[in-house]
């Protein structure tokens, strides 16, 4: 049978003593913080948890930032080709007017001036800027104005690709799609070679304004082009639909996601206060009694006992 000595029990009442006030401290500053796991050493497995779903928000984050900034590129370069196919079906109706035996010297001089008009805001929609002075059309050559005065397509933007963004895990939209895609024409039937929206017009405004013995041919040839190229509009629309509603889907599941993220996150980091709360009481309660049974200890001795 083990002995007891006194100073085996003042050894432990004074360990349990700080046991205590220990634990009274950790519960304090978990609810003065609201955070219970700071370090490793609390819970070496919550912990690293914590850690992965901490990087994992912040990517989910960034994420919500570039999906916002995707869909709203996205919107305003559809919307910019909106109102390009309505000037182009103005330029093509101007087209199968003027190829009419009917018209006359003025009606043909004021079609030429509508064409000039449509010509110098197609260009102003197709060299159109963002808020932060990035050319909508241009891909990666953002600072790169598409269209110079003269119809020609910048070499710069000829080689530049769609601007990829991440959206989730393994998953990127393109956006920002370049001008070469959509205005340019490899076989222009009206200039025999590699030709823009507005170089065709050009050729167009020339023939109606010089009527040239092969005048009907050109305006047939114009009219194949201008639908060619509306057509190419139409299909990258399309495309700016398919990726509007991509987005949409991913802005949806990231915030599902980060909901959960932040819900698991909570529940391994931040304090339950009810627990927390109820702890502290225990410990003080616990803290109490120890004192208390000291005190007692204290007051006894050899004579106590042989009274």
């Amino acid at each position: 049978m083990m002995r007891v000595s006194t100073s085996m029990i003042y050894t432990q009442g004074l360990s349990n003593i700080q046991q205590q006030q220990s634990t009274m401290l950790q519960n304090q500053v978990q609810i003065a913080s609201g955070v219970k796991l700071t370090n490793p050493a609390d819970d070496p497995v919550a912990f690293a948890q914590a850690t992965n779903l901490a990087v994992q928000s912040s990517k989910d984050q960034q994420y919500s930032t570039n999906i916002d900034n995707a869909t709203g590129k996205v919107q305003v370069q559809e919307s910019t080709l909106g109102s390009i196919t309505s000037l182009l079906q103005s330029v093509r109706d101007v087209a199968i007017q003027a190829n009419n035996a009917a018209q006359s010297g003025t009606s043909l001089g004021a079609l030429a001036d509508q064409l000039d008009q449509m010509q110098k805001a197609l260009t102003a929609q197709m060299n159109s800027t963002d808020e932060r002075g990035e050319y909508l059309f241009s891909g990666t050559a953002a600072r790169e104005q598409p269209y110079d005065s003269s119809g020609s397509l910048n070499p710069a933007v000829s080689s530049a690709n769609p601007v990829n963004l991440a959206i989730a895990d393994g998953q990127t939209v393109a956006m920002n799609q370049p001008a070469g895609g959509i205005f340019q024409l490899a076989s222009s039937a009206t200039t025999g070679g590699n030709a823009s929206i507005l170089q065709i017009i050009n050729q167009l405004k020339t023939a109606i304004t010089t009527q040239p013995a092969n005048v009907q041919t050109v305006y047939a040839n114009a009219q194949k082009d201008i639908d060619a190229v509306m057509n190419q509009v139409t299909n990258a629309r399309g495309s700016m639909g398919n990726t509007l509603n991509t987005l949409d889907a991913a802005k949806n599941d990231n915030s599902a996601q980060n909901i959960i993220t932040q819900q698991t996150l909570s529940t391994l980091r931040d304090t339950d206060m009810a627990t927390a709360i109820t702890q502290l009481n225990q410990s003080y309660i616990n803290l109490q009694a120890t004192q208390q049974s000291m005190v007692k200890i204290q007051g006894l001795s050899l004579f106590n006992y042989l009274r």
